[in-house]
């Protein structure tokens, strides 16, 4: 009931001041294409959930650069989305972050166009018939010049942000008592990314960013749910009371990362009222620094969600290699390092005003 009453917050909240473009996002709900949708998001597989919230669909088209800028907030838990937020803390992982931006486009022709009808209109708010039929003829030069040639943007961007991870670690070395074995942990990090977007409008997007992360090995770690049991003894009676322990097992480490992550989105119509947007090819590499016990890995995949263009719904799956040249040496076999899922994402608003030539 939790995750529901934090659905209904977000949406109260930005309800009529967000509005969104969906992106196709990886396993961990990450992408170096930062037009991310303003929405509520759940990966089912990942047990996630995860609110973002930009002002792109706030920009004014006829300007050739703009400031752009948003926030983002996740998290996730082994235990699912039941027990994803505990005492108003999101266990055992979470993430915030915030970018700002510069985009620039360069289709002038029709900011040129659409700029000359918001004068029209500023300078006749009555609507008169001659300014009526100005903007008519302007609309019509927009719509040929868009079915003839595509609109192109560059946005660079910083995204920086804070990670942190609270969990239990079991540890196999002699303690005083079996309870003392489970040491609680709070990691906090921190990252920056350097990006660039390219928008080829309608139908690509490309993406590509250079991080630097502090982050852990708890993904590598064993979740393992444990039961503990006390005995006392009183003249010849024994009372036995259990207790129920969550836990991550094996060598725990902190450590420093480089990030290298690349995007390329295809919009597409699958009918007069369905849509689809398809993270064709994404790769992620993670590249240690100064940790020997921590591989290098190379991950890649797809990732494809479908929408009604003026709903806030919108249903996808992804599958991944999460290493492919096998650095980790968890099997020799290829398909088994594959993972897939699901992810679901309502928005504040419709998931998308993209135009498509006819």
């Amino acid at each position: 009931m939790k995750t529901v009453y934090l659905i209904f917050l977000f949406s109260a909240i930005f309800f009529n001041i967000a509005q969104a473009q969906i992106v196709a996002e990886d396993a961990k709900g990450e992408s170096s294409i930062i037009t991310k949708n303003s929405n509520v998001s759940f990966n089912l597989s990942e047990a996630a959930l995860s609110a973002s919230w930009n002002n792109f669909r706030k920009l004014a088209i006829e300007k050739p650069s703009q400031v752009v800028w948003g926030v983002s907030a996740s998290g996730n838990n082994k235990e699912g989305l039941s027990d994803l937020f505990n005492g108003g803390k999101l266990t055992p992982q979470s993430k915030l972050g915030v970018f700002i931006g510069l985009r620039k486009s360069y289709q002038t022709t029709v900011l040129e166009l659409l700029k000359r009808i918001k004068e029209i209109e500023n300078a006749n708010p009555d609507k008169n018939e001659a300014a009526i039929h100005a903007v008519k003829q302007l609309n019509k030069q927009i719509e040929a010049n868009r079915n003839t040639r595509h609109t192109q943007s560059l946005t660079t961007y910083i995204n920086a942000g804070l990670n942190a991870d609270n969990f239990k670690h079991y540890k196999a070395e002699d303690a005083s008592s079996l309870s003392k074995r489970f040491e609680k942990v709070n990691f906090r990090g921190g990252f920056i990314d350097l990006g660039l977007n390219y928008e080829y409008a309608p139908r690509w997007i490309f993406g590509i960013s250079l991080g630097y992360q502090r982050y852990n090995n708890l993904d590598s770690l064993a979740y393992t749910n444990y039961t503990l049991k006390n005995t006392t003894t009183i003249n010849n009676a024994e009372l036995i009371t259990e207790s129920k322990i969550s836990a991550y097992q094996g060598t725990y480490k902190a450590y420093n990362r480089v990030n290298i992550k690349t995007d390329a989105l295809y919009f597409g119509r699958i009918s007069e009222d369905y849509r689809l947007v398809w993270n064709t090819l994404y790769t992620r590499v993670i590249l240690p620094l100064q940790e020997k016990e921590i591989n290098q890995v190379f991950q890649a995949g797809t990732a494809i969600n479908f929408y009604k263009s003026e709903g806030k719904f919108a249903g996808g799956l992804y599958l991944q290699s999460n290493d492919v040249f096998n650095s980790l040496h968890s099997t020799d076999r290829f398909h088994e390092r594959i993972s897939f899922g699901i992810a679901a994402k309502y928005t504040f608003s419709s998931i998308m005003s993209r135009d498509f030539s006819k």
